[in-house]
C-alpha cells in the first residue's frame, strides 16, 4: 500500500470519525423522538437495521458506523446496537465474499467497481491470512477486502466468516458504548482510535510478503 492510500485512508477515516460525533450529538439530543419513530417499528425496526448494515457493507457504502450506530445506541441501547451492527457486517461480508468467489469479476465490477478491488488483492498477505483479516476487520469497516478475498485467496468462506466475527466484534461494542458517552468523553475516545487505526495503517498497512 503506497503512502499516498495509506493517507487517504486516515482522511477516510477522520471524516467518518467527524460524520459519528455530529450525528451521535443530534441522535441524543432527539433521542425521544428517534425512540418513538424506531420502536414503533418493534421487531422489523432491529431487522432493518441489520439488513441495512448489510446492505451497506455489500455496495461498500460507510455509513453504517456514521450514521446507524449512532442512532441505533440511542435508541436501542449500546449491546444490542453491538449485536446487530455485527450480524449485519458478518452477513454482508460473507454475501460480498460469496459473490466475488462465486460470480467472479464481471460481477463484481458492475457492483462496485474493479479498481480499489485490485489495489487490496495485490496486497494480500500469503502468510498469516486469517489473523491478518482478523487485524483488518479491526481497522477496515469498508469490505473492499471481501471483494478482494474472495477473487484471489484461496481462504474458505467458513475461515473468513470467522475471522470477520472476531475482528468486528470489538469494533461493534466500541462504537456502540462511544455513542453514549458524554460528548467530550466521545470526542477523546474517537480520537484515541483515530490515532490507532492511523498507526496501523502506517505502520503496517497491508503487506504482501514475497
Amino acid at each position: 500500500m503506497t503512502s499516498n492510500s495509506r493517507y487517504k485512508q486516515i482522511g477516510s477515516l477522520v471524516a467518518l470519525a467527524l460524520v459519528f460525533l455530529i450525528v451521535s450529538y443530534f441522535a441524543r439530543q432527539y433521542s425521544d423522538t428517534l425512540a418513538v419513530i424506531v420502536r414503533s417499528g418493534g421487531v422489523l425496526g432491529m431487522l432493518g437495521f441489520v439488513l441495512l448494515t448489510a446492505l451497506f457493507v455489500i455496495f461498500v457504502i460507510p455509513l453504517d458506523i456514521a450514521f446507524l450506530i449512532p442512532i441505533g445506541s440511542v435508541v436501542f441501547g449500546p449491546v444490542p446496537t453491538a449485536l446487530m451492527s455485527i450480524t449485519g457486517w458478518t452477513l454482508g461480508a460473507a454475501v460480498a465474499f460469496s459473490i466475488a468467489r462465486n460470480l467472479g469479476r464481471p460481477m463484481v465490477e458492475r457492483l462496485i467497481g474493479l479498481d480499489r478491488v485490485l489495489v487490496v488483492e495485490k496486497r494480500i498477505p500469503k502468510r498469516n491470512l486469517f489473523w491478518s483479516v482478523v487485524a483488518l476487520r479491526m481497522t477496515v469497516s469498508v469490505d473492499i477486502l471481501s471483494y478482494a478475498l474472495g477473487l484471489a485467496s484461496s481462504m474458505p468462506w467458513s475461515n473468513y466468516v470467522l475471522a470477520t466475527v472476531i475482528g468486528v466484534t470489538p469494533f461493534g461494542f466500541f462504537f456502540a458504548y462511544t455513542g453514549t458517552l458524554p460528548f467530550v468523553l466521545r470526542i477523546v475516545s474517537i480520537v484515541i482510535a483515530v490515532a490507532i487505526a492511523a498507526f496501523i495503517l502506517l505502520r503496517y498497512g497491508i503487506q504482501r510478503e514475497p
